[in-house]
């Protein structure tokens, strides 16, 4: 039977890195850590891991690494001499974020352990490998290679979580098999504080503007020379439309940097990078719009980050986005570019409808608190390691394991089949 209090083992190959995935394991871990279990997280170049406001029970094993992305800080981290041998058997579960080398890790230490192992599956192995590892990333990307090995090693977990519905359907496409359970990633609880302006306009040179706030790293997914060129055209029937971009730099940095300094750019749209949290908090709250266009999100956390301050927002209709933004309430899933351009016009010329969004959304991005989260993480740990656990270690059917989950987590808030 599980423990009252647990203790987590969180493998992840991403956590001090600028993306949704480190995010995701660095929020989900330090809101679990505050329920009171303890949390080992097992990373590469963990940064900022000793901070002292961070809870007690939130333990940090650093795997070393070499850093290969300049602006991403992607690590590339292969730890073998930790692969066979676990010292740490004191853990009741081990959760595992990343599936190429420090999951692997994860899967043999739960092995030699006798405990559960989950599995969450966000951005997919193809991305990372076309965008960190070039030259063989491009040829690996060419086959499907990259995705039967992720569809290998998810398969041997107890279940597989994603984050939105639409993740969990691209996984089906490629064949991944049940149980795979919808949970959101969620975000802080500190991006719903409520605070005041105080001048955020006059500091980043956007009064009495139309604004449309772009959160997001410079990178080539993110498409932000697509969405320059297209607010352009939203601005000539917007006079007073202007496009902030904030965000961490990108492959796409140089070529968004060079634009802004040309006439047709430089008095409507400007590139602020990292901000401060409460400057972000305040961009986002005093925001007409937010926009994000990408079609590998596995949720897209800055969209519910604006929802949380009242803003509504535009998104590709894609994979993690389409789950996110509810389309004629909390703002417009776009299919294309021109259709991103006429719902951005509609909603920053229309403030009442504007309105209406914005507190739809604030509503219903009370749902994603990290903190809600947290604790519906911990009944699944506790029902995988006394229910699910057990079908799989004496080898009944797979289906069994579907069924069994596919009931419980109808009893728990947020989460679905």
């Amino acid at each position: 039977m599980a423990k009252r209090t647990l203790d987590i083992g969180f493998f992840s190959s991403m956590y001090s890195q600028t993306n949704g995935t480190a995010h995701a394991v660095k929020f989900l871990s330090e809101a679990i850590a505050k329920l009171g279990h303890d949390v080992h997280v097992f990373a590469p170049k963990i940064m900022n891991g000793h901070n002292g406001s961070l809870p007690k029970t939130l333990h940090f094993h650093d795997l070393g690494g070499v850093r290969v992305g300049a602006r991403t800080g992607f690590v590339v981290s292969i730890p073998i001499q930790k692969m066979f041998f676990c010292p740490h058997d004191y853990l009741d579960i081990t959760h595992l974020h990343t599936h190429a080398t420090i999951g692997p890790i994860g899967i043999n230490w739960a092995k030699y352990l006798g405990i559960p192992m989950v599995g969450t599956h966000n951005a997919p192995l193809t991305y990372y490998t076309a965008q960190n590892v070039r030259i063989i990333g491009n040829l690996l990307t060419k086959s499907d290679l990259i995705w039967r090995y992720e569809r290998h090693m998810l398969n041997k977990y107890d279940f597989v979580h994603v984050p939105t519905k639409s993740k969990k359907d691209q996984l089906r496409k490629y064949r991944f098999m049940e149980p795979i359970v919808c949970l959101s990633n969620g975000i802080p609880d500190a991006m719903y504080t409520d605070l005041k302006e105080n001048g955020i306009r006059e500091k980043y040179n956007i009064e009495d503007k139309k604004v449309l706030l772009y959160a997001s790293r410079l990178s080539t997914e993110k498409h932000p020379i697509s969405i320059l060129k297209t607010f352009k055209k939203i601005q000539q029937e917007v006079p007073d439309a202007y496009l902030l971009m904030v965000g961490s730099g990108g492959a796409s940095s140089d070529n968004v940097k060079r634009m802004l300094k040309k006439k047709a750019y430089r008095d409507i749209a400007s590139y602020a990078g990292r901000v401060p949290f409460v400057d972000l908090l305040r961009l986002y709250k005093t925001a007409d719009l937010t926009a994000l266009w990408s079609w590998v999100e596995a949720e897209g956390l800055v969209l519910l980050e604006a929802m949380a301050q009242g803003t509504p927002n535009i998104g590709a209709n894609a994979c993690g986005i389409s789950n996110v933004i509810r389309h004629g309430k909390t703002g417009y899933l776009a299919n294309d570019l021109d259709q991103f351009k006429d719902q951005a016009v509609r909603l920053l010329k229309d403030d009442d409808l504007r309105i209406e969004f914005g507190k739809n959304a604030k509503k219903i991005a009370q749902e994603y608190k990290i903190s809600k989260i947290a604790e519906s993480w911990i009944k699944l740990y506790k029902f995988t390691i006394d229910e699910l656990y057990p079908l799989r270690y004496y080898r009944k059917e797979r289906k069994e394991r579907v069924e069994l989950i596919k009931e419980f987590v109808k009893h728990i808030p947020n989460v679905t089949f």
